[in-house]
Parts: structure tokens; sequence; C-alpha cells
């Protein structure tokens, strides 16, 4: 795919870009159009992902858009960045095992094309610490949970995490597309969050 050109235009030459001053209004519009940029590959798939695009249905000129995003694949990393933030949090223990996995499921399903944009990046070769700094914390976090319970405390973190992941990534879609296509999103994302924190409970993981 072309290289997304900059409003320099065709001939390569660089326009001059002031220097970027960070503030509540700047880290407010760059939210909003990296949400933007989200809800048109859930939408539409990530081909049809363009600068111009998301600066017209965010309601921005180009200039704005270039100074936030210098190209489309600095908008592309920056929603990977975004749903990679989004499954951390999720992760996180701030509320419920239920309202956690609950949360993951939708997600999933409602947001199939930036899953796949993630997942391409999580099978790649390399550390994924170095691509995701949230990494860490979660299995840090995920460590420390685990040693809490004498049931739990030789199972591997990082090995855990790994299959949760997996399982976020991929069980909740295959469930509603494949296994019960015949029954609504939220019929299917509530059998899977019950199924998951079932499990976990029987296993020791999450209090009954």
């Amino acid at each position: 795919m072309a290289k997304s050109q900059g409003p320099a235009g065709r001939d390569g030459a660089a326009a001059k870009k002031p220097a970027r001053r960070r503030n509540k209004a700047f880290d407010e519009t760059h939210v909003a159009l990296i949400e933007t940029a989200v809800r048109l590959v859930s939408e539409k798939g990530m081909e049809a992902l363009s600068l111009s695009e998301v600066a017209r249905e965010a309601g921005v000129n180009r200039t704005t858009i270039y100074y936030h995003f210098e190209s489309r694949e600095a908008l592309v990393e920056a929603v990977r960045e975004w749903s990679a933030r989004q499954l951390a949090a999720a992760f996180a223990p701030s509320s419920s095992r239920e309202d956690r996995t609950r949360y993951i499921a939708r997600f999933v399903i409602e947001n199939p094309e930036v899953i796949d944009l993630w997942a391409t990046d999580f099978l790649a070769p390399g550390k994924i610490g170095d691509r995701y700094p949230e990494w860490d914390g979660l299995v840090a976090g995920m460590a420390e949970q685990l040693k809490s319970q004498p049931e739990t405390a030789d199972i591997d973190a990082e090995a855990y995490c790994t299959l949760m992941l997996t399982w976020a990534m991929l069980g909740p879609r295959v469930y509603h597309n494949s296994v019960r296509p015949d029954i609504s999103k939220e019929d299917a994302i509530e059998r899977m969050t019950r199924t998951q924190v079932r499990i976990l409970q029987l296993h020791g993981i999450e209090p009954s």
C-alpha cells in the first residue's frame, strides 16, 4: 500500500511542521482522532483507513490531522497501541473478573479489524514487551495475584497471560461467528463471560 502523502504534496518536499506543543486541547483532539480511526477500521476495515477520511469524520482539516500523525503508518501504529492499552486495562484488577471478562468479549466481537491488527503484531517475532510496555505490568500484576493463593502459586504468570490473551483475541469471535451464529451478540457475550469465570473458579483463580 502506498504511503500517505502529507500536505507537502507528491514532490517529496517535506513541509516544515511547527513543534508539537502538548496541552489539554491537543491531547483531546489526539484521542478523538484515534477513536475515530478505530471506529472506521471496525466499520470498514483496515484497508479503508486514510488520514483524509479520519479528518473528514472527525470534523478537522488535513493540516490538523498531519499535525498529529505524519503518515498513515503513524496513525495505524496509534490504533495498534490504543487497542493494546484497552486489552491491558481490561486485565487490570480494578473491577470484578466478570466485568473484565465481559468487557474483553464485547471489545473483541465489536472491533474485529482492530484486534486483527493487534494479533498480527502479537504473533510477530521479537519480545512483546519491547513493543507493548503494558505487557510487563500485566504479567507483574498477574504474578502477584497468582501467588496470593496457595492453589495458584505455582502457575507461570507469563504463560497464564499468554493463554488469557489468546483466548481474548480468538474465543469470543469463534464462538459468536462460527459456533453459535444463531444467537445474538449479547447472548454470546454473556455465555462466554459466565463460562470463563466459572472455569477460573473451578481452578481456584477466581473466588466462587
